[in-house]
């Protein structure tokens, strides 16, 4: 009975060790650690890639760490991982799932960066997703359709190309103008040495009258600014001169106008200049007037005038 129970106690502390082994293997395998001294990071990227929890962390080629918990989250993914140190990492470091092996497995890469700023470990690392051998297959195949009409086309093309070449003129047409523009890039070549030296002078010829022209206006410039000075006044002054001639022909017009009813007044018999000019009555007696003035203005020259002046009477 003890023998017995024994061997119970001792097959039930393998089967434990053996259980304790399998979980402590499985969580190795998986990434989960239980180490207080790792530091927590979350990435943000479009789609795990095929991220998991247990795929590492490297840094430089260098693993840091693993993938701890792969979660979508307001139609991304966030990825949080454990890393040994964070020391290195800067404020504009990035992350990329890359293939780990060529028969599967995904790892991701952290770019360190090369801020002046700290890494902050509460930030999310954005990250971004390389293309792997499945993408890449997937991507051959949307394109192989368009690939045999690519090949179709392109035989046409030469095709049509042979035609082309197989045509006797065509050829010669296109030695023809080859020989021409050689012959044309040698007349200019000829004609530019042979010109090159009045070309230069030419411009040097320009280059002086430029700059004679421009030292002539610098000196001339308050000349012709005292000539615009004078000529301003002197229109200012002809204005003048216009506005009182303006003045004096209105006057003028005025005085025209007030003949102009004194000879319609002479041609109407009225008025006093009508009288004296065509009424012979009236000139008699106006001639009698004078007269009579002329004499009374006579005699008091002659005699004097005896005025009688009394002063005081009531």
């Amino acid at each position: 009975m003890d023998v017995s129970r024994s061997t119970e106690i001792r097959v039930g502390i393998v089967s434990i060790l053996s259980i304790a082994l399998l979980i402590g293997g499985i969580m190795l395998g998986k990434g989960v650690s239980f180490d207080p001294s790792r530091k927590q990071i979350t990435i943000r990227a479009e789609s795990s890639g095929g991220v998991e929890s247990g795929s590492p962390i490297v840094v430089n080629g260098v693993k840091r760490g693993q993938v701890t918990n792969v979660v979508n989250q307001d139609g991304t993914v966030l990825i949080s991982a454990e890393m040994d140190d964070l020391s290195d990492l800067h404020a504009d470091a990035t992350a990329r799932v890359m293939i780990l092996e060529i028969t599967g497995g995904k790892k991701i890469e952290i770019i360190p960066g090369t801020s002046a700023q700290a890494f902050d470990a509460s930030k999310e690392i954005p990250g971004t997703i390389s293309a792997d051998l499945s993408q890449l297959i997937a991507t051959l195949g949307d394109v192989s359709g368009n690939a045999v009409s690519i090949v179709k086309r392109l035989d046409t093309l030469s095709g049509s190309l042979t035609d082309l070449t197989r045509d006797g003129q065509l050829v010669n047409d296109v030695r023809t103008i080859t020989s021409e523009g050689a012959v044309f890039v040698k007349d200019m070549r000829s004609w530019f040495a042979a010109n090159k030296d009045p070309l230069s002078q030419s411009i040097r010829d320009l280059r002086s009258i430029a700059s004679q022209l421009r030292t002539s206006i610098d000196k001339n410039e308050p000349k012709v600014s005292r000539l615009v000075d004078r000529l301003d006044a002197t229109l200012t002054s002809i204005d003048g001169t216009i506005g009182r001639a303006d003045r004096a022909l209105t006057n003028a017009d005025s005085l025209i106008r007030r003949i102009d009813s004194v000879m319609i007044e002479v041609r109407s018999n009225k008025g006093l200049l009508n009288a004296m000019i065509y009424d012979e009555k009236f000139a008699d007696r106006f001639d009698s007037t004078l007269y009579w003035i002329r004499a009374i203005l006579q005699d008091a020259r002659n005699k004097g005038v005896n005025v009688n002046v009394g002063l005081g009477h009531e």
